[in-house]
């Protein structure tokens, strides 16, 4: 008789928290060298620019599969299996939420009331899906699944089942007519043709693997979780990551010819097995820091406020402007580019902890910022 994990909510893991903020750190200083310094100083296709490239590609995954799995750890089943109304509504409301964000962050116009003389290039790019439209769609349907399931372990066996014929079907997916029989807005969620950054197929698949890893973890006892987690992630990530490199260099293949950095499924294990290792080797980073865990889970709480804000930093919005426009965009050496993806790195954390402290430690200041912002956006659609 197997055991279930629905009654009780698994105790916070601090290591998500860690590979959480990790990745922010290589997301930011990423985009930044990629926005503002000169290719004549950053060559992707030499050594070491290849390597730091391959692993730029690795942050939007681990997002994605840690998302999944602090489902598990933050969501807490009823005594029948049912997940808390309130509970459902607020996780729903939340992936509406990323999607939104995704396309205020690229609105076709300064006001609303200029939207009818968007021009149809305008339209096609606004419509082009990013990694919060990718996040904010799948967490929606992860939150379906879940509360279709009674228990973690059947949502995780039936994540880990989609997952894989995600990945399965992404190189297919590639090569279909999307546009041809879909809206624009919708096709751009399955096709990189029009210019999509992430799309469904292969992305989604990240975070239904995630909830595999959580399911893993809530399993294993607490007071053994961060002794025995490095030997399942090194594991199941070797394995994952075998499988990848073998299957990319088969003689025989089944897929019609399609880009294979963006939805090989081979090219996908590989990612996912390097994630599970880098997770694993950051456990024993964890046990280095564990004094400081408090704050880089503050921090990893908020991954939106982060990723947002330093986007908005380098390339503005469609009211004002970001230090990577115009001119300075690609323009610095190697060392300059280093010196503001410091600053850029420095700024987003620190005021991410500020903005943290306030929301905990006073409700009329987090009602007040929450205000503001509505206040601020609105004033930018209509004025």
């Amino acid at each position: 008789m197997h055991t279930t994990f629905h009654s009780t909510k698994p105790q916070r893991f601090y290591i998500l928290d860690l590979v959480r903020l990790v990745a922010m750190i290589m997301m930011m200083q990423g985009h930044t060298l990629d926005a503002m310094v000169s290719t004549q100083y950053l060559n992707l296709a030499e050594f070491p620019w290849n390597i730091w490239h391959f692993l730029r590609g690795l942050t939007a995954p681990t997002f994605l599969m840690i998302s999944g799995a602090v489902q598990i750890f933050a969501t807490k089943r009823d005594e029948h299996g049912n997940i808390p109304a309130k509970v459902f509504q607020k996780r729903i409301e939340w992936g509406f939420i990323l999607i939104a964000i995704g396309y205020l962050l690229v609105f076709p116009a300064n006001r609303i009331f200029d939207l009818p003389f968007v021009p149809p290039d305008g339209w096609r790019a606004f419509f082009q899906t990013n990694i919060l439209h990718v996040s904010g769609f799948t967490l929606i349907a992860t939150m379906l699944l879940m509360k279709a399931t009674k228990n973690n372990r059947d949502f995780a066996y039936w994540s880990l089942a989609i997952a894989g014929l995600i990945l399965l079907f992404a190189p297919i997916a590639d090569t279909l007519p999307w546009f041809a029989f879909m809206p624009e807005f919708i096709g751009a969620y399955f096709s990189f043709k029009h210019g999509s950054l992430f799309t469904l197929l292969p992305f989604s698949a990240y975070m239904f693997v995630g909830v595999g890893v959580g399911t893993l973890l809530a399993e294993i006892p607490a007071q053994e979780r961060e002794k025995r987690f490095p030997y399942y992630a090194f594991g199941f990530g070797t394995i994952a990551l075998t499988a990848g490199i073998a299957g990319t260099y088969l003689p025989l293949t089944v897929y019609p010819q399609h880009d294979y950095y963006l939805t090989s499924p081979h090219f996908a294990l590989i990612r996912i097995g390097c994630v599970l290792i880098a997770m694993g080797a950051l456990t024993y980073l964890y046990r280095y820091t564990r004094s400081i865990e408090e704050y880089y889970s503050r921090l990893g709480k908020k991954s939106l406020y982060i990723y947002t804000t330093h986007l908005i930093l380098l390339f503005g919005t469609p009211w004002f402007g970001g230090i990577a426009r115009g001119t300075a965009y690609r323009s610095l050496t190697l060392a300059e580019g280093f010196l503001v993806a410091i600053a850029v790195v420095g700024f987003t954390l620190v005021s991410a902890y500020i903005l943290d402290y306030f929301q905990r430690n006073s409700k009329p200041i987090r009602k007040g910022i929450r205000f503001s912002l509505v206040a601020m956006l609105l004033y930018a659609l209509l004025v």
